[in-house]
């Protein structure tokens, strides 16, 4: 199969052979690695021998299963499957390639006990002639000599073209040992860049009279490549305040630089015109479209209005594409902003996005985050996002300054296989800060 410039895999359809149409099947299923072939849903739709061979079992127990019923979480690192299966739902929603460095998942040998085995695996998408995502090829390269090893240097390779079956087994396994190191050099590398990106653009927010923002980033785990989330708050002239989340595609430097670019475009465009949230979204995508910078990104967006004679704010808030707001009011009940859904950056589907409005009283708190802090592989988004509002509810003890730190430590405890950010607004209560002074 022929890799195309955006990083997938042309169809068989897309390849012409000059002696007649060529058996990809065939080409499959002797491949020495370990490969699978799975739908969008993770359904196994072929495996090659290889595969099949290394787990001890026929196709028939393979094909049309879920990934997760052939390779169940087991054994000492059963966080690996979970790392492969986020990877494998990455891949198909976004179309990029991905990789996870060495990790252990054992396989039952032919007495019934476990042996102990190290993994490369590689996820890579097949896309058709809309760029859409059909399939994912999941190959995984056995690297147990070379982890049990440890700390050996690779030979020199002999000069010309490398001729991998003149190599001893043993100096296969220190060649490949060398990719490895190198793989993960490359991904520390890129994880220390897109965090840097990340850290000069993450300002912290303003001090504004009358107003509590706290915002945070958490980075993806370790296994997995940071990317574009990001946030933002700033204050316009006549006083409101503008914060924004959003969530570029990608888990990449390239993701995080595109993150930067548009967060300052967006941030440009809403105070130099003090256009609203969803004339700023709107005006923003033109710029960013205009400017040539390729970034697919939900974003919402809220502006908060300078205090009335009670004390209550106006909130005008929109969205492109992003999981909903939540506000917690002061009696410590917490609602979902909901709203029709609009397409996110980048997607060019033009026509001007919806405005809300809602408005916050003293005492009162609003949530943005990105989708990092609700995206659960077993469980539906909309199920986790229903009972998003009773799990902010249930920390109606922590004060507004602690919120964010408690709904991390809540509903990631673990790290998030996503990168999460969050920005909250909470509204003083002005008479209580009076009396408590």
């Amino acid at each position: 199969m022929a890799e195309n410039e955006g990083g997938g895999v042309r169809t068989p359809s897309d390849v012409d052979g000059a002696a007649g149409p060529v058996d990809y099947h065939a080409v499959f299923s002797v491949l020495t690695a370990p490969k699978a072939v799975l739908s969008p849903d993770l359904t196994i739709l072929d495996a090659n021998e290889s595969l099949l061979r290394t787990i001890g079992a026929p196709a028939s127990a393979v094909v049309g299963r879920h990934y997760l019923d052939v390779f169940p979480v087991h054994g000492p690192d059963g966080s690996a499957v979970d790392r492969v299966v986020l990877s494998l739902e990455r891949v198909a929603r976004t179309g990029r390639l991905e990789m996870i460095g060495p990790h252990r998942y054992d396989l039952r040998g032919p007495d019934g006990g476990w042996a102990e085995r190290w993994w490369i695996t590689t996820n890579l998408p097949v896309l058709d002639a809309a760029g859409r995502v059909t399939a994912v090829v999941h190959r995984a390269e056995d690297v147990t000599s070379v982890v049990q090893a440890g700390g050996t240097t690779a030979p020199e390779p002999p000069a010309g073209p490398a001729d991998p079956t003149a190599l001893s087994v043993v100096d296969q396994a220190l060649l490949l040992g060398s990719s490895v190191d190198r793989y993960a050099d490359v991904i520390t590398r890129e994880r220390s860049a897109s965090l840097a990106l990340q850290d000069s653009v993450l300002t912290p927010p303003p001090r504004i009279p009358g107003l509590t923002i706290d915002v945070r980033y958490r980075p993806a785990v370790p296994e997995v490549h940071v990317g574009g989330d990001w946030y933002d708050a700033f204050v316009h002239p006549d006083g409101e305040t503008t914060v924004v989340v959003g969530d570029v595609t990608g888990h990449d430097v390239a993701a995080a630089a595109h993150m930067g670019h548009l967060r300052g475009v967006l941030r440009s465009v809403a105070f130099a015109t003090d256009a609203g949230p969803a004339e700023a979204l709107d005006a923003a995508e033109r710029t960013a479209e205009g400017l040539g910078l390729q970034a697919l990104s939900t974003v919402a967006v809220a502006r908060i209005g300078t205090p009335g004679l009670t004390g209550r704010r106006a909130v005008c808030w929109a969205s492109a594409g992003h999981v909903p707001p939540v506000v917690r009011r002061a009696d410590g009940t917490a609602h979902l902003l909901t709203a029709r859904p609009s397409a996110m950056l980048g997607v060019g589907l033009g026509g001007p996005r919806a405005e809300h409005e809602t408005s916050l009283d003293p005492g009162d708190t609003l949530l943005l985050y990105t989708d990092g802090l609700v995206e659960r592989r077993d469980r539906s988004l909309r199920d986790v996002l229903d009972e998003l509002p009773g799990r902010v509810e249930a920390l109606g003890a922590v004060p507004p300054d602690a919120l964010l730190g408690a709904l991390l430590a809540e509903l990631v405890p673990l790290g998030s296989q996503d990168d999460v950010a969050l920005v909250m607004v909470h509204v003083d209560d002005e008479r209580t800060a009076a009396g408590g002074a």
